[in-house]
């Protein structure tokens, strides 16, 4: 008799056999066994619909959820959802891998390994897989939720990973990262699988940036965090933000060595810890919060901790600093937050102490800006000292629970040498400018600079100009300490050099040096605009000559022709910017007639110095005149007219033209472009703004399509459409 075999069974047959010729023996087997799982429990799906035998395996393990819930499209449940981390659990393994390529989540491959139930001594047969009765391992929707994968049901095993271990339970969950599995464990293999179709598979956990704040102490000049962050797609470091008392206190970047971090986070590396100092305001508790930035598909920025850090190191103030004939004078203020009582302040001078102070005298304004402590927390300490340059710095002296004694301030002082600043030095023709300052500390008395040029003394200036800014710097000198002048320089690259003139006992120090360039020869400029009008072009720039202080005459040519000149003196202080020694009346404008059509513009500068030729300054190439151009800025309707508005212009004239209106492509009516329209006039300054159109012509009701045209004033050029616009008619 002849046994008929059922069509599932031969579809079966089929089905393995086509796999067989695809894949190797290993992965026919694993592939086979999900074919025949998928058959036997869902065969009307596998076989007609578009799927994976892995997804199409549909009981929802023993659940109630539908179908099409996500429990029940044959996958396994992310780690992270079941314990907040892309790792492992403890107690799983991981029992293969594979991979998908151009997923959105990663710049190349995406891995995603099976965390497989341990079996604890249980038989697993000549398949590797026990039940998870061995390690009890249920079997369900993750954490009951059928808006979960499933977890601890599917018996599977890819194989590339933990190969001494030879019996594994069922997949527990999934841990997906951009990290090759081989970097996160190192007992697995290259051995390459591919599953195209998890390509999409996410969850928000999975892009997490997680980390921890370890610790937060007051220092000196803030608060110093400590701790580490990292982001699960990235083994690049992340940045980390520090807010105090909520608001943003600085950032840094979390890639110091953290080998604890690496170990807990295999295949990220040990690069992610993170130690930075920021300000914070000092007395008081401040509220500490570090926060991890996410760098990859995530949306947010994880908050890593947060910590409440008494500031209780005194603070204060180094108000002001007064140099006097060999003494140092210091004002300002200190404040210990651990007590209402004045602190004391040291005092060092280029690293060494000298002298110290009480901070007891009255400063109503502390005590305003800090009413729990009162008034009496200045200080005013004058001491001798020798000449030369010094720096001065403050400390105040911790009295409370504060861990150290604070810089509040230093200062660098110069003592019986003058000093000062060399802040302009601009070259001109046959000469070079020069302004500072400089003040002498033995007296408030204006003083004098040498000026020298290639180490030539060049001339002796007076410093006794009015410098308000240098006065509210050293208001014990007041103001009276600036110098200017001009001395003669010929041309090439020249060193000019500023000392000042020392009152006392010693040598005239050297303020500053500047290197030069004293031009000479030909003038040097630029065409900046050349723009056609109606019949015309206006040409626009500047020149100057090196060797004079006289303006510059301009020739222009119009296609090599002679067409005009002008005088270069109009103001330009961008120019007298760029060139200080020159001033600003260097520019040129001027409008010359042309014919219309293709033109180009020529400008040169007239030597009238040292230099061999007159250059050529710029060319442009122009169009004057054509076809009208314009626009149709609105369209209005009314019961049975239109409103059409804009405007136009003809480059042939400056006067206003015609524009004509068609509806429908019928002829409906004409006006004439000749109102005012500023911005039109600003942006063609030669043609003024009256070339607005404002005009209104009946229309039947309907969809009707506007169009309107401009009139050429030649005659015989085209009349160019502005426009058209469909609008409805009520």
């Amino acid at each position: 008799m002849t046994t008929r075999t059922p069509p599932s069974t031969r579809f079966a047959d089929t089905v393995a056999r086509y796999l067989g010729r695809r894949f190797d023996r290993r992965g026919f087997f694993a592939r086979s066994a999900v074919v025949g799982s998928a058959l036997a429990v869902n065969p009307v799906t596998y076989a007609l619909r578009p799927t994976t035998a892995y997804a199409a395996i549909c009981n929802c393990n023993g659940s109630n959820c539908d179908c099409g819930a996500l429990c029940c499209d044959g996958y396994t449940e992310f780690c992270c959802t079941l314990t907040g981390q892309n790792t492992c659990p403890p107690g799983t393994l991981l029992g293969g891998w594979w991979k998908a390529d151009g997923t959105a989540f990663c710049n190349g491959p995406r891995y995603y390994m099976d965390c497989n139930a341990p079996c604890n001594g249980c038989g697993c047969g000549a398949n590797g897989i026990c039940s998870g009765s061995c390690s009890g391992t249920g079997c369900g929707c993750a954490q009951g939720d059928c808006n979960n994968r499933k977890s601890g049901c599917t018996m599977f095993r890819y194989g590339q990973c933990n190969q001494h271990v030879p019996c594994l339970g069922p997949i527990v969950c999934r841990v997906v990262t951009c990290v090759p599995p081989w970097a996160i464990e190192p007992s697995c293999t290259t051995t390459l699988r591919i599953d195209q179709a998890t390509a999409g598979h996410d969850r928000p956990c999975l892009h997490r940036t997680v980390g921890s704040l370890d610790s937060a102490v007051e220092v000196a000049g803030g608060v110093r965090v400590q701790g580490w962050a990292l982001d699960f797609d990235t083994q690049e470091p992340v940045d980390v933000h520090v807010y105090v008392d909520g608001r943003w206190a600085g950032q840094g970047l979390a890639d110091r060595s953290r080998p604890d971090v690496g170990a807990a986070y295999p295949g990220y590396g040990n690069g992610h810890g993170y130690d930075l100092t920021v300000p914070a305001p000092s007395g008081g508790v401040r509220n500490v919060c570090v926060y991890g930035i996410n760098k990859g598909a995530g949306s947010e920025n994880a908050l890593l901790g947060c910590r409440q850090v008494r500031m209780a190191n005194p603070f204060g103030s180094l108000d002001g600093v007064a140099v006097g004939e060999g003494t140092i004078r210091l004002t300002g203020w200190a404040i210990d937050p651990d007590t209402t009582g004045p602190v004391t302040v040291h005092v060092y001078v280029n690293d060494k102490y000298v002298t110290q102070a009480i901070a007891n005298r009255s400063r109503p304004d502390v005590g305003a800006a800090y009413p729990g402590y009162g008034n009496q927390h200045g200080f005013d300490v004058t001491f001798p000292f020798g000449p030369g340059r010094h720096r001065v710095c403050v400390y105040a002296i911790n009295v409370g629970d504060g861990t150290t004694n604070p810089l509040i301030a230093c200062r660098t002082v110069e003592i019986g040498v003058p000093f000062g600043s060399l802040d302009s030095v601009a070259p001109g023709p046959g000469r070079i400018a020069v302004g500072g300052w400089v003040i002498d500390p033995d007296t408030v008395a204006p003083t004098q600079v040498r000026v020298t040029v290639d180490g030539q003394l060049a001339a002796t200036l007076d410093a006794d100009l009015d410098r308000p800014d240098v006065g509210a710097a050293y208001p014990a000198y007041g103001s009276q300490h600036g110098f200017a002048g001009t001395v003669p320089a010929t041309p090439g690259t020249r060193q000019v050099c500023i000392s000042a003139v020392n009152i006392g006992p010693g040598p005239d120090p050297l303020i500053a040096c500047r290197t030069v360039n004293v031009r000479s020869g030909n003038p040097f400029g630029s065409l900046d605009g050349v723009a056609a009008g109606p019949g015309v072009v206006k040409v626009s720039g500047w020149v100057l000559d090196p060797d004079s202080d006289s303006p510059v005459t301009v020739h222009v040519y119009v296609d090599g022709r002679w067409g005009g000149q002008s005088v270069a003196n109009q103001p330009r202080p961008d120019v007298a910017a760029a060139h200080p020694g020159y001033g600003s009346a260097r520019g040129f404008e001027l409008t010359l007639p042309v014919a219309a059509g293709w033109r180009e513009v020529c400008v040169y500068g007239i030597n009238i110095g040292a230099g061999t030729t007159n250059p050529l300054i710029g060319c442009r190439s122009v169009f004057v005149g054509g076809a009208p151009f314009g626009s149709l800025d609105g369209v209005a309707t009314g019961v049975g007219s239109l409103r059409v508005t804009g405007w136009t212009i003809d480059p042939d004239v400056a006067g206003p033209i015609s524009v004509h209106v068609y509806v429908d492509g019928r002829w409906a009516g004409q006006g004439l472009a000749d109102r005012p329209r500023p911005d039109v006039g600003a942006a063609y300054p030669l043609y003024g703004p009256n070339h607005g159109f404002d005009l209104s012509v009946a229309a039947a009701a309907g969809s009707r399509q506007v169009c309107v045209y401009a009139i050429n004033s030649a005659g015989h050029e085209t009349n160019p459409l502005l426009a058209c616009r469909r609008v409805v008619v009520p």
